[in-house]
């Protein structure tokens, strides 16, 4: 596998909980001058302030450094100033109507002159309040954008620790492990940024990948997409990701300087968010159900597996997404037992001791309200690890992006599951620390592939 070619820089922010100070999600008025908005959300803040407990729940749950009681006052003090606005651009209107009319209607000079008059006043009054207003709103929304989503009632919080939703096989504490790096007729590796496949490693990269999104279509009645492999920064603040997550692109020409973008590989989440952008869809195409094959530019677990680069630590790899929209809650929880269900017929084909877990509130990034984890054990770390997660996002994503569905006259935004099933390299490592040949595992979906007729049937149900 080849090192990456593009030229990339470290971001500087923190993994968890950074903060930026300028947003390329939402700008203000003052600074359309310099920056254009891409995209410009939906921001519920009666359906968000509404709910105070919960919301107060999930920010304590998940650790962030968040005072709700401070962005409660500088929601106040943003909605005196916006009323005092509107009040201004309301008798604003009303004197250009007046002022219409008794032209039209031949009025005397003075009263039309002294309606000019008023009309410059309210001009210069509503100058001055909006320039009042845009460092107002800047910090008020900017906290807001910050503000993470509601906890699923199923995610672990408090003191909760992970909970187990499925096992299968124990592991075996017998016997002598030898790390996958010993297996150097098949792996070579340099750094967590550079390694190699060799041999049946590298068909097995391949194959897996292949095989389990075949899977997912064939039984899963999932659309097999392409996704590009780099996302611009304003996507990554509508998912409310991490920057540190992936790699800031050097660009040697850029056109918004605050909309900057990351090599996040096709099979992120956030990589199908560009085409859902600003989407409304019919009821009756939903669920959409998509799956692709990809890479993976993650590096958020690069140092979740200790100190030692090696297959577990490596921040880029072959990866299987699925991306699912529904029209309501319960459709969402629905669909991602649907997607778990698939994932471990998958898994357990290549008989391996694994495990699904829901992952506690601290370890969600804040747009998930619930993950599901999809653990193998690694003998070589005594412990299991990652291998694929799928996350439920609810609405939090939808409003952001404006992805939406319209019924009886009404915009309804969509719930969103989601996540990267299947990390390959993660997935060898642990096959080659229980001593199984790559040639000889099961990959449920290598043996059945989609007709044309299928695929053309795929297409022609998303226009009914």
């Amino acid at each position: 596998m080849l090192g990456l070619q593009v030229v990339l820089r470290n971001c500087r922010t923190a993994q968890k909980g950074c903060i930026r100070k300028i947003s390329a999600l939402y700008i203000t008025g003052d600074k359309a001058n310099e920056n254009y908005a891409t995209l410009q959300p939906y921001l519920d803040f009666a359906g968000t302030f509404d709910e105070r407990a919960s919301l107060e729940q999930s920010i304590a749950s998940r650790g962030l450094d968040i005072s709700l009681n401070g962005v409660l006052r500088k929601y106040q003090k943003y909605q005196t100033h916006h009323e005092q606005l509107q009040r201004v651009v309301g008798e604003r209107e009303v004197v250009t109507h007046n002022l219409k009319d008794l032209t039209k209607k031949g009025g005397s000079e003075q009263q039309i002159e002294e309606l000019k008059e008023r009309g410059k006043t309210l001009r210069n009054e509503l100058k001055v309040l909006k320039q009042a207003l845009y460092p107002i709103e800047d910090e008020f929304i900017h906290d807001f954008l910050h503000l993470p989503n509601r906890l699923h009632p199923q995610c672990p919080t408090g003191d909760q620790e992970e909970r187990l939703l499925y096992r299968h096989g124990m592991p075996s504490g017998t016997g002598v492990v030898l790390s996958h790096l010993e297996r150097q007729d098949l792996i070579h590796l340099v750094d967590n940024n550079r390694y190699y496949m060799m041999g049946q490693a590298a068909h097995f990269d391949v194959n897996a990948m292949q095989s389990l999104a075949r899977y997912f279509v064939t039984h899963g009645d999932f659309i097999q997409t392409a996704n590009p492999d780099f996302v611009r920064c304003v996507l990554l603040e509508a998912n409310a990701t991490p920057l540190g997550y992936y790699h800031m692109v050097k660009e040697e020409q850029l056109q918004n300087k605050i909309n900057t973008a990351y090599l996040t590989g096709g099979a992120a989440f956030e990589s199908y968010l560009g085409a859902m952008t600003k989407l409304c869809v019919y009821p009756s195409v939903l669920p959409l159900r998509y799956v692709c094959c990809g890479r993976s530019y993650n590096r958020a677990d690069a140092q979740q597996y200790g100190p030692t680069p090696s297959l577990y630590t490596a921040t880029q790899t072959n990866a299987v997404q699925c991306f699912v929209a529904t029209q309501t809650a319960d459709q969402a929880n629905a669909q991602l037992e649907h997607t778990l269900s698939l994932a471990i017929d998958f898994y357990k084909a290549l008989d391996v001791p694994f495990r699904i877990v829901y992952a506690p509130a601290a370890a969600l990034t804040p747009s998930e309200s619930l993950r599901a984890v999809i653990e193998v054990y690694a003998p070589s770390l005594k412990h299991y690890v990652c291998v694929g997660r799928i996350s439920n996002y609810g609405d939090f994503v939808s409003k952001r992006i404006l992805f939406s569905t319209r019924r009886e006259k009404q915009y309804e935004f969509l719930h969103l599951v989601g996540g990267p099933v299947l990390h390959t390299t993660r997935l060898i490592a642990a096959l080659l620390e229980h001593n199984k040949r790559l040639e000889d595992c099961t990959l449920l979906g290598a043996g059945r592939k989609p007709t044309m007729e299928q695929d053309l049937q795929q297409f022609k149900d998303l226009f009914k």
